[in-house]
Formats: C-alpha cells, sequence, structure tokens
C-alpha cells in the first residue's frame, strides 16, 4: 500500500472567524467532518440518440449538511455559539489539516469551507456518557482541497 493512513485523532479541526486571518481549534470536537458534495445530473437525452443509452450534464451541486459534535465545556458552548452569530452573509470557515507524510511533504493536506451554523442542544443524553452539543453546520459554496507542499 503506498501513502500514508491517517488517524481521525492526527486531523486539526479548525475554524476562523474573521475570514481565514485567524485560526482556532473546534475546542472539544469528537469528529472530523469534511462535507460530500454531490451534484444534480440533467437528463440531456434527445430523440437523436441511436444506442438507446441516456445522455447526462452537470447541473447544481449540493454541499451536505454536517455536524461536529463537542463534549460541552462553558469554553467549548461559548466558541460554538459565537460561530452561530455570524451573519448568514460571512459564513464562519472550517479547516481541517491534515499530518504531513514525513517521506513526502513539508506540510499536509488541507480541506476547507464556509458554512452557516446553528448550535444544536444535544438532545436526548445517556447516564453512563459525557455531555455533547453538535455544531451543526450547511456548507456555503465549494470544498477545497489544498495538496500538502512537497519535499
Amino acid at each position: 500500500m503506498t501513502g500514508m493512513v491517517i488517524g481521525i485523532d492526527e486531523i486539526t479541526l479548525e475554524y476562523s472567524l474573521d475570514d481565514g486571518t485567524t485560526w482556532l481549534e473546534v475546542p472539544e470536537a469528537k469528529n472530523v467532518v469534511i462535507p460530500d458534495e454531490t451534484p444534480e445530473w440533467r437528463d440531456r437525452t434527445t430523440l437523436n440518440v441511436t444506442d438507446r443509452r441516456k445522455r447526462y450534464g452537470r447541473g447544481m451541486v449540493d454541499v451536505s449538511e454536517a455536524a461536529i459534535n463537542c463534549l460541552y465545556t462553558t469554553e467549548s458552548y461559548k466558541a460554538a455559539k459565537s460561530m452561530e452569530a455570524r451573519p448568514d452573509t460571512s459564513p464562519v470557515l472550517f479547516r481541517a489539516t491534515f499530518p504531513a507524510n514525513t517521506e513526502t511533504q513539508t506540510t499536509g493536506d488541507a480541506f476547507e469551507w464556509g458554512a452557516l451554523v446553528q448550535v444544536g442542544g444535544g438532545g436526548e443524553q445517556n447516564v453512563d456518557g459525557d455531555l455533547e452539543f453538535p455544531i451543526n453546520m450547511r456548507t456555503q459554496g465549494a470544498v477545497t482541497w489544498t495538496e500538502g507542499a512537497a519535499i
């Protein structure tokens, strides 16, 4: 197998409230989310098709809703509420940075996206669990991937 297998706990998950000038780690995050992009496929089949196969073209791309689950602390909830307070015209930026493959890279790959945030209350919690809450995201625009810098 070529390449490097990455554990989720090795990924740095950050957010920015100032359009990428300052990045802060998502406090108490328990999972990493990289939103899925799902294209619509437009049926462009016409009567001119002679092989009885449909033809398609690309349509709009919808980006999935997602949630980052966080352990509740006053600080983590306060940070999430500051994300939620952003206006719809200025989404929160998120970035997931992977560790560098030390054989081939000096920096790791990164995914970045903007999202509107709604903080959840956490729903039902079990007596033997830790209190968690979700940072619900509705992605705005594209999810970009930046390859880490090569050695």
